[in-house]
């Protein structure tokens, strides 16, 4: 008979741990979950340590035991250890007791993956627990204060969580064997040992050039505002007082809409795209107005908020499966979503005596496109060490490469990133700032030198269509509702997203994987990885061991990409400095 999820044994010595390490030797899968005092481990305590093994579970009072150095060896190896958002765990006994558990088997991510995209209501235990172990939980006891002494009901609840883990993850394993999910689970598993690690780590922000960031940006957004206002007649019968402030509210689109209404310009919205098409000096002073507007308000004003007075760093939350394409996601602050000008990158700095190197994937995304798409062209360009967007450039402007000028690689640097996102000759003409008849010129010109790129893009879209899924290179599955139930325009998005996923998702893949191989390649370093944006990377070493660390990041880099790409090659490109700037 299965025992129940509340059998427990309360450990309060620290020389009992030696039973229960050898109790853990003795099984292949344990569950494990911590109850703490807090959310953070630089705020907070772990009180509880929770081991479930198939006959019986383990409630390890932190607090009473102290060190935990006889679990160390069976937590860091042996049998799987199951988890439900393990990176919150991981993070509390590394921060802790220094001690890095694997294998790990995340309940919360298999989950995830096995919806394919389409984000479930909740990913809690209790909800997760319910759905595919039909176990009912009760969390209640969870805002309860875990810092005094302990109630039974505490404790039994405490026990109940490590338990429900194994029936959770014989389900879970099972649905991801029957869902082809097994190889891109494994890639999740993996990386979060190295997302805990970087959120502990932190990156640092100086301060001080921030501020005078801030100041620099807010005067050009005042002086934007000004300049602005001037391009719209004032109003009849109104005089100009000095010192009563802007007239127009630039945040009101009604006012907006008005004022471009007196210069003789119809605007259907106020949105970016319609204004890139307005040629007139006022919509690019209102683009920028709002970028600028954005910066201040998104980034400047609030970043030095999240400075951890403790650690003097910002402590970001990454998320690992919150984006259909696998892609990570960040809050607290969004730190992949800083400004590419070197004047906000540069204001992360390396600590004193250490410095920051740089990595990032050279095209990976068009790389994956020849991958998948296998164009001659696309492949022998990347084959050649040659510069795709140069190369096109050339093909479509009837130009010698060496004669390509940067306005025309320009051009064909966002045609191939943009037909690769699934954009058409409205959205790449206001990119590119022509008319739509030039822009679908360009598209035409463009699919005839890379055929089997278009056949690749429209076969994806039908497939998507027909069977409603699609998978990445490692296996990750989206999966789309019923494009009957959708209008057109909701297809055409669909179709655009279809196109995009396999290689954006494969992209996250490789980050993914190259995410746990460069903590590898830095175990036992003066180094730790502190930043991740999609497919760069962000290194922080002692200086003395930055050429190693290069050396070490960009091969872990290459070695992810070979795992899934085999018809081209994959390149990194590396820069030290104790900045983040390149």
């Amino acid at each position: 008979m299965e025992k129940s999820l509340s059998d427990y044994k309360l450990i309060v010595e620290t020389s009992k741990l030696t039973v229960v390490a050898k109790s853990l030797r003795e099984a292949e899968v344990v569950g494990v979950d911590i109850e703490t005092t807090d959310l953070s481990p630089r705020d907070g305590r772990m009180r509880l340590l929770q081991l479930a093994t198939p006959d019986e579970t383990f409630v390890v009072d932190a607090f009473e035991t102290g060190d935990l150095a006889l679990l160390k060896e069976v937590l860091e190896d042996g049998p799987v250890k199951v988890l439900h958002n393990a990176k919150f765990d991981y993070a509390f006994l590394k921060a802790e007791y220094g001690i890095s558990l694997a294998p790990i088997f995340d309940t919360m991510l298999a989950a995830q993956l096995l919806d394919g995209g389409e984000q479930g209501p909740s990913y809690a235990l209790e909800r997760v627990a319910e759905r595919y172990a039909g176990a009912e939980l009760d969390k209640s006891s969870r805002r309860e204060d875990w810092s005094e002494e302990l109630s039974e009901a505490q404790i039994e609840y405490a026990a109940r969580d490590a338990a429900v883990l194994l029936p959770l993850h014989r389900r879970l394993a099972e649905e991801l064997k029957d869902e082809k999910l097994v190889r891109v689970s494994k890639i999740e598993f993996r990386a979060v040992a190295a997302l805990a690690e970087m959120e502990l780590a932190g990156i640092k922000l100086d301060v001080q050039k921030w501020k005078e960031l801030e100041r620099t940006v807010r005067k050009r957004r005042d002086e934007t505002a000004l300049a602005l206002e001037k391009q719209f007649p004032a109003p009849e019968g109104v005089l100009p007082l000095e010192g009563l402030g802007p007239r127009l509210n630039l945040n009101s689109p009604q006012q907006i809409a008005d004022a471009f209404h007196s210069l003789g310009i119809e605007l259907a919205d106020t949105r970016v795209w319609t204004l890139l098409k307005v040629n007139h000096p006022a919509a690019r002073l209102l683009l920028e107005y709002r970028e600028l507007q954005k910066k201040l308000g998104t980034y400047l004003e609030t970043y030095p908020s999240f400075i951890h007075p403790k650690t003097g760093r910002i402590h970001a939350n990454f998320l690992q499966c919150r984006v259909p394409t696998g892609r990570l996601a960040c809050t607290s602050p969004n730190i992949q979503q800083v400004p590419h000008e070197d004047e906000f990158r540069s204001c992360f700095v390396a600590q004193q005596d250490n410095t920051l190197v740089i990595a990032d994937y050279s095209q990976i995304e068009l790389r994956i496109l020849a991958e998948f798409s296998e164009d001659p062209s696309f492949i022998c360009a990347f084959r050649e060490g040659e510069d795709l967007h140069r190369v096109t450039a050339a093909t479509m402007f009837d130009v010698k490469k060496d004669k390509v000028t940067k306005e025309q690689r320009s051009a064909a640097k966002r045609i191939n990133f943009g037909l690769a996102y699934g954009r058409g000759a409205k959205s790449l003409s206001a990119q590119l700032g022509t008319d739509e008849e030039r822009a679908r010129a360009l598209i035409n010109e463009y699919f005839a030198n890379y055929p089997k790129v278009q056949r690749y893009l429209q076969e994806t879209a039908n497939e998507a269509m027909r069977t409603r899924t699609l998978r990445t290179l490692s296996g990750r599955v989206r999966k789309f509702g019923d494009p009957s139930t959708l209008d057109s325009m909701a297809k055409g998005a669909m179709r655009r997203e279809a196109m995009n996923y396999p290689i954006q998702g494969t992209s996250a893949d490789i980050a993914k994987l190259a995410l746990g191989y460069i903590r590898e390649e830095l175990e036992g370093l003066d180094a730790r990885l502190i930043n991740c944006i999609h497919d760069e990377f962000v290194v922080e070493c002692r200086q003395d061991l930055a050429k190693e660390v290069a050396a070490k990041t960009k091969a872990a880099m290459k070695m992810a990409g070979t795992v899934l790409l085999e018809k081209v090659p994959v390149e990194v490109e590396v820069e030290v400095s104790p900045e983040w700037r390149k």
